[in-house]
């Protein structure tokens, strides 16, 4: 069995054997990834960790020697280092690197497992290594230690016999008092007392000499102890100290990231206190990890714990006011109850003073704001304060320097395991697909899970596939997540912090429940509430601060699906449905005129339907220019997506067609034909609902374009006789002339030039007629483009510079773009290899810039098809290479084609 040793001399043995893995610098760099085996570590933090501040002037060059020769040391271990976007990771087991089973055991363990931990230890961790990475990782593991001492000590019973074991970990750690304390008690028990005297005054002399101070109270009250020969000194004749931190009873699921940065929050603070904050929504497990790390670190805190319920969002009434707060402060810390002062200023400054000479602990749980915390830290520099709460806390933060830990929900992994360990054995191995089910109905919410799991328990008879079933409907869920108690049941936990919210606020959030998600912009959401920018982004921050929502990208808001159907619940008990319809018309006009905004500056001259004005209230947003209507739409897509399916299931049939032709348009943009077709088939059921024939030609004509692009050319044809059929029937003739490119475009690729010609003269006689320019313009180059597949170079040349020149007039990028790839073909065809390969780079490169991937990869073929024939080897593979990484991308049949000619022809092969 292969271990990695950090708890010593860094190494890597199998069995008995050690195996070389380089010189000193080569094991840091191995031992900066086995702190985290099997996560990412980037390659700056990877550098930093080996240098510091002395880095290289090519860090990432100069680690990769270094990370090749360990991968060829890692083979016989079974172990691998793989490179992944932004940096590299270890694949090896957490359980093969010593000090991360240090860690566990000391967490998870009983006395006999606190002895395994530290028996794992065979020196210094990170032995020679003096990177400040290497020094601050080496001092935490020593802290770990002592707590691992200090909690074994704790649970020894009859502690003479350990006091050999004490006098030797006590010389290592020669200022720890609560070590002193245990070494103290112990050589009185063994009958030592001499020596317990003599180890205190050592004590003194070293805390006065090296800090100037004297021992704790505790240790002061013990020497007392000792000197009136009481026989055994116990805890009842000290005086008392707070270990208020309550019991655990579950393991921690996930939330290393987490635990480690409150670790680092202790390194970062010293010499001031250290101050966390675990920031989350309800029911993410926030007292839950401050518990678990609290009784990590609670050792280091001779001075004591305290814990304090703030009842920032409880349903039992106001949260508790700071003077009540300093009052079992106070008292915890050994002032008598009479002596505890009046007034909020006068606690204050007696918890500060009597704090500043003690190593104290303060957990703050479920805190309203930051007047509630502020008192309540403590002035002695060797303090930890961690706080819990839904808000924030920024005014904490900024004051403070406090560190924020924010807590999201569990990954589906951590999910699945959290509510197998609580099920216990029962269906779980038989039954994965549903664990993974209810997993994903609970959103990755720690308290739903929880819940889940303890109904499971009850139901030991119930599959679990039918609980996950009783979960699909969203209408009933929360009621799934009851258990008849306000502290556990979902619902209950969530309206805390909704019910404290300002009313534009709780108003924006139950109309949340409303919008499809999966997130919603700052735009969108003024439009759902009907309000001005300024009031929806006051709305949103306060949703944020309160974790109702997370702006998980700039500018853009989610929340799980747990709150969304709460929201829900909400919005149907306290809106009338007048007021939900309006805020669906609204949230429907915002999607559908940006969209077509958008549309129009993607594809100049298309009208074929007109919107109207949008309602009152709703603000669609100004789209510039071609890079906003692309960006725009990228952002917005799956939202798109999911708005069409609500448009759908409420019977909107109307918007449900627009909206999925004005999303289709855009997807066949991108190349992504049978996403495309997938969209346009869902309007087409839609237009087949409202027996709108203008609706229904236009989504054939948009099913017959997308199957042709994707290759399809049967499906392709019966749709565009469908949509002619309709249109010449209907008189729509701005329609038909649309139609009539589709199918020259069918026709195109059966090549039936002479027909498509046909088709497009029709077509571009009706758009003259109509005044339609930009449509005209597209008629005329690709006429010109089927002119020279007819070998009529000349008219083709003349089509080609008639439609540049007009193109660049109106300003229609795309046919500046068809242009130059005609041109560019007719040089080609004239052996103008140099011209040929100019003209199709500009074609490219509006093509890219306009976001017409399909049309910028069979250019980039054209290219290298060129530059192979020229002899120029190099090029043409660059060219097929990117040509092919586009086709891959879209998922389009030419990508087999391609990567064939690539791998056959000759010129590729002389690469």
């Amino acid at each position: 069995m292969a271990e990695i040793r950090l708890l010593g001399p860094v190494g890597l043995w199998i069995g008995e054997v050690e195996v070389d893995i380089g010189a000193a610098k080569q094991r840091l760099v191995f031992a900066a990834l086995a702190a985290q085996p099997r996560q990412v570590v980037p390659i700056d933090v990877l550098a930093d960790r080996v240098w510091g501040e002395q880095l290289p002037k090519r860090p990432a060059g100069t680690l990769y020697p270094y990370l090749s020769l360990l991968r060829s040391a890692l083979g016989p271990a079974g172990f691998g280092i793989d490179r992944r976007s932004g940096g590299y990771v270890l694949d090896a087991p957490e359980t093969a690197v010593d000090a991360l089973r240090f860690r566990r055991l000391v967490m998870e363990s009983d006395a006999a497992g606190l002895w395994a931990a530290l028996a794992l230890w065979r020196g210094v961790p990170l032995t020679g290594m003096d990177s400040s990475w290497a020094v601050s990782y080496r001092n935490g593991l020593l802290d770990d230690r002592l707590s691992a001492w200090l909690r074994l000590a704790e649970r020894t019973e009859g502690l003479g016999g350990l006091a050999d074991e004490l006098v030797r970990v006590a010389g290592e750690y020669p200022l720890s008092e609560p070590l002193a304390g245990f070494l103290i008690r112990a050589l009185v028990q063994a009958g030592r007392r001499a020596e317990a005297l003599r180890s205190y005054a050592e004590l003194r002399d070293r805390l006065i000499r090296e800090l100037g101070e004297e021992p704790n109270d505790e240790l002061q009250e013990l020497h007392l102890s000792i000197l009136r020969r009481e026989r055994t000194p116990t805890d009842q004749s000290i005086k008392p100290v707070p270990r208020q931190i309550p019991a655990v009873t579950q393991a921690l699921v996930g939330r290393a990231a987490e635990l480690r940065a409150l670790d680092e929050s202790l390194d970062i603070a010293v010499p001031a206190v250290a101050i966390s904050i675990i920031v989350g929504t309800a029911g993410i497990g926030k007292t839950t990890l401050a518990l678990h790390w609290a009784h990590r670190i609670k050792d280091r805190y001779g001075g004591g714990q305290i814990f304090l319920n703030l009842h920032g969002f409880d349903p039992a009434g106001e949260p508790t006011a700071p003077a009540e707060a300093l009052r079992v402060c106070l008292e915890a810390i050994g002032v008598r109850p009479e002596e505890v002062p009046d007034g909020l200023e006068a606690r204050v400054a007696m918890f500060r003073s009597l704090t500043a000479e003690r190593r104290l602990l303060v957990v703050l749980d479920n805190a309203r704001d930051a007047a509630q915390v502020r008192p309540l830290i403590p002035s002695g520099p060797g303090c930890a304060v961690v706080v819990t709460s839904r808000n924030q806390l920024t005014g904490v933060v900024a004051e403070f320097g406090a560190r924020p830990v924010m807590l999201d929900l569990l990954s589906a992994a951590d999910a699945e395991k959290l509510l197998s360990e609580r099920m216990g054995v029962r269906q779980v191995p038989a039954e994965p697909a549903a664990v993974a089910a209810l997993a994903r109905h609970c959103s990755g919410l720690p308290l739903a899970l929880s819940v889940l799991a303890a109904h499971a328990a009850l139901l030991p008879k119930l599959p679990l596939g039918e609980l996950a079933c009783q979960l699909t409907d969203s209408g009933s869920r929360l009621d799934r997540f009851e258990t008849a108690d306000p502290m556990t049941s979902v619902r209950a936990v969530l309206s805390w912090s909704r019910d404290v919210l300002d009313p534009e606020a709780r108003r924006l959030f139950r109309l949340l429940g409303l919008h499809p998600g999966p997130d919603i912009s700052a735009p969108a959401a003024a439009s759902l509430a009907g309000t001005d920018r300024a009031s929806i982004e006051r709305a949103l921050r306060r949703l944020c601060q309160a974790s109702l929502l997370v702006e998980h990208v700039a500018d853009r808001y989610a929340c799980h699906d747990l709150l969304r159907v709460f929201a829900a619940e909400t919005l149907s008990a306290e809106e009338s449905p007048a007021d939900r319809d309006a805020a669906l018309r609204r949230l429907l006009d915002h999607y559908l005129h940006t969209a077509y905004r958008a549309i129009g500056r993607l594809n100049p001259g298309r009208d074929e339907f007109d919107l109207g004005q949008p309602c009152g209230g709703a603000r669609p947003e100004d789209i510039a220019d071609v890079g906003t209507a692309l960006a725009w739409f990228t952002d917005e897509l799956p939202v798109i997506r999911s708005t069409i399916e609500l448009a759908s299931a409420t019977g909107n049939h109307v918007d449900t067609w627009r909206l999925a032709d004005l999303t289709a348009r855009f997807l066949g943009r991108k190349g992504r034909y049978q996403d495309a077709i997938a969209v346009e088939e869902v309007g087409l059921a839609a237009a087949q609902r409202l027996g709108d024939s203008s609706a229904l030609a236009m989504s054939y004509r948009g099913l017959a374009y997308f199957h042709s692009r994707a290759d399809q050319l049967t499906e392709a044809r019966q749709h565009i006789r469908r949509s002619l059929q309709l249109y010449r029937s209907s008189g729509d003739r701005i329609g038909l002339a649309s139609a009539l490119e589709t199918a020259a475009l069918v026709l195109d690729q059966s090549g039936e030039y002479r027909a498509a010609i046909s088709h497009l003269e029709n077509a571009a006689r009706i758009f003259t007629a109509r005044g339609h320019r930009i449509r005209q313009l597209r008629c005329l180059g690709s006429i010109g483009w089927y002119q020279a597949q007819l070998g009529e170079l000349d008219a083709a040349a003349s089509a080609g510079r008639e439609a540049l020149a007009l193109a660049g007039d109106l300003g229609d990028l795309k046919s500046v773009a068809a242009g130059h790839q005609l041109l560019g073909y007719v040089s080609n065809c004239e052996q103008n290899y140099g011209a040929a390969v100019r003209s199709y780079e500009q074609a490219v490169q509006i093509y890219r810039k306009i976001g017409d991937r399909f049309y910028a990869a069979t250019t980039l073929q054209s290219i290298g098809d060129i530059q192979a024939e020229a002899g120029d080897n190099r090029a043409a593979r660059t060219a097929w290479t990117d040509a092919l990484g586009i086709f891959d991308e879209l998922d389009h049949p030419l990508a087999e084609k391609l990567r064939t000619q690539l791998a056959t022809h000759p010129s590729a092969r002389r690469v």
